[in-house]
């Protein structure tokens, strides 16, 4: 598998160029392309802030690429995955953190350092990076448990990492993260609507972290019966397009078939055959992107018999129908 040290991005790359965008007192907006037939392409887009630095990894590649985080120190950041799948490990973690599609978390780390496995196909990650004193200024006394610990931790200088796995984000979340990717606004305008808007995703996340641990609070799940819902979604995140039935799910990870469908919803946020369509028409969308592949075959490939109900599903899903592979 190649790796690629994130301190030294240029270094692995036949292409690579780097451009100021903007400079003022106040923001920094830079971005950085890359491109390496034989390893990966993709661009890191980043917007500095007092306080704060927005940044979103795109990234292309034909086979697993690992990026490795070397440099140990401390940080803090929220963590949004747009599409694609990666396996991160940290220092301060036994356990590998899985995420996918629509997954987010928020951590802190007093040495941080990891690396990451991000599976072929496309790949897209918004993080908004926090400086620790910033940080410090908003974690004020809460009522937002998941606040209070933050803050706690970040002040005795702990580890801390909002849940144990990945969970989905909500409603809400999605629509700020799409006003972000598609501000129309310029100049300093801009700049001030993209400060709002990462505040904004730093409230909403913690007030969705807080909401789910209240509500688990209230709904004690056993822990085997959680490690055998997390094991189910990781196994979709391999297994979403084999022919999947809840009776053959619930046999195998020894669930019944009411305490799978409400620990997924519980959990994720979502349903199971829900969460299977979503990754199947990502695939789709990575498909579509080849042109020696006919919408027919594409929609085959996902489990569509019907080309027409697959490009209903695939234009309402992504806003454009599958013929405009431009897009």
């Amino acid at each position: 598998m190649d790796k690629i040290n994130t301190a030294n991005w240029a270094d692995y790359f036949g292409e690579a160029e780097a451009n100021v965008l903007h400079v003022s007192d106040r923001y920094t907006e830079t971005v950085f392309q890359f491109k390496e037939p034989s390893l990966a392409s993709g661009k890191i887009h980043a917007v500095a802030t007092p306080g704060m630095v927005l940044t979103e990894l795109s990234l292309q590649s034909n086979k697993p690429v690992q990026l490795i985080d070397s440099e140990p120190k401390e940080s803090a950041e929220s963590v949004f995955i747009l599409e694609g799948n990666v396996e991160s490990r940290f220092s301060y973690l036994t356990q590998p953190l899985h995420f996918s599609s629509r997954n987010h978390n928020i951590q802190y780390s007093t040495s941080f350092a990891g690396s990451h496995i991000i599976n072929s196909g496309n790949f897209q990650a918004l993080t908004i990076t926090y400086d620790i004193a910033y940080l410090n200024s908003l974690l004020q006394s809460s009522e937002n448990t998941t606040l209070e610990k933050l803050g706690k931790n970040v002040n005795r200088r702990e580890n801390y990492l909002a849940t144990p796995h990945s969970v989905n984000w909500d409603g809400q979340i999605a629509e700020v993260i799409q006003s972000v990717r598609q501000s129309k606004f310029q100049g300093p305008t801009h700049y001030i609507f993209i400060e709002s808007k990462m505040m904004e995703l730093f409230v909403l996340q913690m007030e969705h972290l807080h909401t789910l641990q209240l509500t688990s609070m209230k709904e004690k799940w056993r822990k085997e019966d959680q490690e055998k819902i997390f094991a189910v979604k990781e196994y979709l995140d391999r297994a979403y397009l084999h022919p999947l039935t809840m009776k053959d799910l619930t046999y195998e990870f020894g669930l019944n078939e009411f305490k799978l469908k409400k620990g997924y919803k519980h959990f994720f946020n979502t349903t199971v055959f829900a969460y299977i369509l979503h990754l199947r028409m990502l695939k789709a969308k990575a498909l579509l992107s080849d042109p020696q592949m006919t919408i027919s075959e594409v929609a085959q490939f996902i489990g569509y018999n019907n080309t027409g109900s697959f490009s209903y599903e695939f234009k309402k899903r992504f806003g454009y129908s599958p013929s405009h592979r431009g897009r």
